[in-house]
C-alpha cells in the first residue's frame, strides 16, 4: 500500500508541475494524449526496430514456404575404385484410396487385367500389348500391396500436437525404375480409370489417384564390407560404421538447398516456373577407402567358412599395411549380408569395439620393450623353473615339470609363461605400462568408426605383483583386434606406430582428388634394430614353435599365438571350456607388407582342440595364403630360376634370417 500511495503522490506532483492550461479538464486531456502517444511510439519502435526481424519472419512463415532439396550421397569406393556403396535413383508409388470410388476397376488397371485393357483399347483404338507395355512399371505391385493400401485408407500425421488424416498411402517403395517410364505409366493408368469410370477428375480435390515420387536408395553392388561400410536408414541417414562417420563429418553428404515460394491456405508451396532455373544440387563427395574389395571378400569368405564350422561367438580379422597404417580388410563374423538382407545380421565392427583378454600374443611386446631398454639381448639366457611362485600363485613353465634354461627368443618360440614373467620383472611395472601405452593399448586408435573401445589397461600403480605377472602374458588387460594389429605393425615395421585408417582420399564426380589422407606416424615405440630382431624372433614361432601350422614353403611368416581362458563370473574363476584364440602375425617377414590378426571367441570345438594353434592359426594361414596369391608377392624364403637345361630350380635365400642356437627342444 505504501508503494501505491508513493506512486500516486508522485503522479499528482508531476501533474501539478505540468499545467499548460488553466482549465483542469484540458490539462487532463493533454496528459492522457501524451501518455497514449508515448505508448504508441514505443510500440512502433518495438515492432520496427527492437523486434522487427521476429515479426517479419512470422509474416513470411504465413505467406511463404520452403522446399528442401537433398542431394544424393556420394559413393564409397575401395582403393581400386570399385564401388562399395552408391546412391541409386528409385521410384516410390503412392495411392489415394479414399478418392477412388471404383476400387475394383482401379485395382484391375494397376494389375494390368486383360479384360479392362481390352475394353479401353476398343474405345481408344490402342493395342492391348501397347497398354500392357506402358503399364509395365506397375508389374512389381502385387494384389496384396493394393489390398493393404486400401485397408489403410489414410496416413495419419501429427501437426502442432494434432493428428491429421492425409489421403495418401505408400503403395510400393524404392523400385529401380526410370522416371520417364513411371510417369507414362501413371498418366496412362489415370486416363484409363477416368475414361472407364466416368468420373470427372476436375471435381476431385486430389485427382492424382496414383502417383510416384523419386528418392535415392543406397545400394552396395560389390556386396562386401558391411562391418566397415555400414548401412543407411530408409530415409538415407547413416546408421553405422563409415556411412555414419562420413555423414557426421560432412564428407559424403552434399549441401541441402532450400527453395522459397508462395504458400496457400492449405500450406502447399508454389515455387513458380523459373524457381529452379539456376539451381544445381551439389552431390556429396565420393570417398576412397584403403580397403581392397577383393581382399575384403577373401577375409569374409574365410571367416564365414570357419564360423559355420565352429559356431563361435564371433570371429574378428584385421589385415593391415604395417608401413602406412592403412587397413586393407577388416571383418567380424557373423555379419550382415548385402546380398541376402532378409537374413539380417549385425553391422557391429567387433574388431574395434569388443575388447577381450588376448593371452600370449602380448609376450613379444614385453620382450621388445626389454630389448629396447637394453636390459637383455635375444640370446640372453633365463632360468625357467618348472614352478614359479608369486604371492602364493604358482606359475608353470611349458616343459611339463622340467627346469630349463631358455634364450630370450626361445621364450617367445615356446610361449613360456615363467620366462616372460622374468623378462617383465627386469623391465619393471612402470616401464611395462609405458610400453603398453606406446603400443596403443588402453586408448582409442582414432579409427574412423563411431563407438571405438579403448580397451582396459589399469594404471601401473594399481597392479599387484601377481597382476603384473599375468599382464606379461596377456591377462588382466583387454584389447581389441584392431589395437593388436596396430601394435604388431609397430613391432615389425621398424618400430613406428602408425594411426590405423580406412580413409585414402576424397574425390569429386570426375575422380579428381579433393583431399588426400596421408599416413600418420604418431610415435616411435622401439628402435629399428629391435624391430628387426623381433621379426626374426616371431619367425621362429612359425618355423619351430606354437605356430608351425602357418609355415609356408616359399615365404617367411612370423607371429604369435594366444590362448586365453575366459573369466566366468558365476564360478569366480577362469572357465577352461571357453577361450579366446588369437594369432597375430606378419608376412613376408624379411620385409613385412601385411599384418594380420585373427581372434576367435568361444569356438564350439572338442576340449583337446581349445588352443589357438588349432583354431586361429588355420584361419590365419588360409587368409595369408590367398592374400599372397592375389597380390603375387615375391617369395623371401626361396628363389626360383631356370637352369641351363631349361628346368625350373629353386635355392634358399635369407638363410641367416632365423635363429639356430636354441638351448631346448620342445617336448610334450
Amino acid at each position: 500500500m505504501r508503494l501505491f500511495f508513493f506512486i500516486k503522490n508522485l503522479v499528482l506532483r508531476l501533474y501539478s508541475f505540468v499545467k499548460p492550461f488553466k482549465d483542469e479538464r484540458l490539462n487532463l486531456f493533454f496528459l492522457l494524449s501524451v501518455l497514449l502517444i508515448s505508448i504508441y511510439a514505443y510500440r512502433v519502435l518495438d515492432l520496427s526496430c527492437f523486434k522487427g526481424n521476429y515479426w517479419i519472419k512470422r509474416v513470411r512463415s504465413q505467406f511463404m514456404g520452403k522446399i528442401k532439396l537433398s542431394p544424393p550421397r556420394g559413393s564409397i569406393v575401395d582403393r581400386n575404385e570399385t564401388v562399395l556403396a552408391a546412391s541409386e535413383k528409385v521410384v516410390s508409388f503412392y495411392v489415394r484410396p479414399s478418392e477412388v470410388k471404383d476400387w475394383k476397376l482401379f485395382k484391375a488397371i494397376i494389375l494390368r487385367d486383360s479384360s479392362v485393357l481390352s475394353e479401353y483399347s476398343k474405345l481408344r483404338k490402342v493395342s492391348v500389348e501397347r497398354l500392357r507395355e506402358l503399364l509395365s512399371p506397375f508389374s512389381k505391385i502385387t494384389e496384396k500391396d493394393l489390398n493393404t493400401a486400401y485397408r489403410k485408407k489414410f496416413t495419419i500425421v501429427k501437426k502442432k500436437g494434432r493428428e491429421i488424416k492425409v489421403p495418401f498411402v505408400w503403395l510400393k517403395k524404392r523400385l529401380s525404375l526410370g522416371v520417364e517410364e513411371s510417369s507414362k505409366a501413371v498418366r496412362v493408368a489415370l486416363r484409363i480409370y477416368y475414361t472407364l469410370s466416368g468420373e470427372n477428375r476436375f471435381q476431385k480435390e486430389h485427382p492424382d489417384l496414383v502417383g510416384f515420387t523419386t528418392e535415392y536408395k543406397r545400394v552396395y553392388p560389390y556386396g562386401v564390407g558391411s562391418t566397415v561400410v555400414g548401412i543407411t536408414s530408409s530415409f538415407g541417414e547413416g546408421l553405422s560404421d563409415l556411412e555414419r562417420y562420413l555423414e557426421r563429418k560432412g564428407l559424403i553428404t552434399g549441401k541441402t538447398i532450400e527453395l522459397c515460394g508462395s504458400k496457400d491456405a492449405r500450406g502447399r508451396v508454389y515455387l513458380g516456373t523459373n524457381a529452379t532455373v539456376f539451381v544445381t544440387r551439389e552431390k556429396g563427395r565420393n570417398v576412397e577407402l584403403t580397403i581392397d574389395g577383393n581382399l575384403q571378400y577373401i577375409v569374409e569368405k574365410v571367416i564365414s567358412k570357419y564360423g559355420e564350422k565352429w559356431h563361435p561367438k564371433f570371429i574378428n580379422a584385421v589385415l593391415m599395411d604395417p608401413n602406412t597404417g592403412e587397413i586393407l580388410a577388416a571383418a567380424s563374423w557373423p555379419f550382415f549380408s548385402y546380398e541376402n538382407p532378409e537374413k539380417g545380421g549385425p553391422f557391429t565392427p567387433r574388431y574395434a569395439i569388443a575388447p577381450y583378454e588376448p593371452g600370449s600374443v602380448m609376450k613379444p611386446l614385453v620382450l621388445a620393450a626389454a630389448l629396447n631398454e637394453g636390459l637383455i639381448t635375444p640370446n640372453t639366457v633365463f632360468y625357467c623353473p618348472a614352478h614359479y611362485v608369486i604371492d602364493r600363485k604358482v606359475f608353470k613353465n611349458e616343459f611339463h615339470g622340467r627346469n630349463v634354461n631358455l634364450r630370450a627368443w626361445e621364450i617367445i618360440q615356446y610361449s613360456d609363461n615363467v620366462g616372460i614373467i622374468k623378462v617383465a620383472q627386469l623391465l619393471g611395472k612402470e616401464k611395462l605400462y609405458k610400453y603398453y601405452r606406446a603400443f596403443g593399448f588402453g586408448q582409442r586408435t582414432g579409427i574412423e568408426l563411431p563407438s571405438e573401445s579403448p580397451g582396459i589397461l589399469r594404471n601401473w600403480k594399481r597392479w599387484r605383483d601377481v597382476d603384473f605377472a599375468t599382464l606379461a602374458f596377456g591377462h588382466n588387460i583387454s584389447v581389441t583386434t584392431l589395437q593388436l594389429a596396430a601394435a604388431y605393425s609397430a613391432l615389425v615395421n621398424g618400430g613406428i606406430y602408425y594411426k590405423p585408417t580406412f580413409l585414402k582420399a576424397v574425390l569429386d564426380d570426375k575422380g579428381n582428388v579433393v583431399k588426400k589422407f596421408h599416413p600418420v606416424a604418431e610415435r616411435r615405440v622401439i628402435s629399428e634394430r629391435v624391430s628387426r630382431e623381433m621379426r626374426r624372433i616371431l619367425t621362429m614361432v612359425v618355423e619351430g614353435g606354437t605356430g608351425t601350422a602357418t609355415k609356408f614353403e616359399n615365404f617367411y611368416v612370423g607371429g604369435k599365438t594366444g590362448t586365453a581362458q575366459k573369466w566366468n563370473p558365476k564360478l569366480h574363476a577362469y572357465d577352461r571350456t571357453k577361450i579366446n584364440a588369437t594369432f597375430a602375425g606378419a608376412f613376408p617377414m624379411t620385409a613385412p607388407r601385411y599384418v594380420l590378426v585373427v581372434s576367435v571367441a568361444e569356438p564350439k570345438v572338442p576340449k583337446n582342440k581349445l588352443w589357438a594353434s588349432d583354431i586361429a592359426v588355420p584361419i590365419f594361414r588360409e587368409i595369408a595364403e590367398r592374400v599372397l596369391l592375389y597380390e603375387r608377392t615375391a617369395p623371401d624364403k626361396k628363389e626360383y630360376f631356370v637352369d641351363s637345361k631349361g628346368c625350373i630350380e629353386s635355392r634358399d635365400i635369407n638363410r641367416d634370417f632365423t635363429f639356430k642356437n636354441g638351448l631346448q627342444q620342445k617336448k610334450k
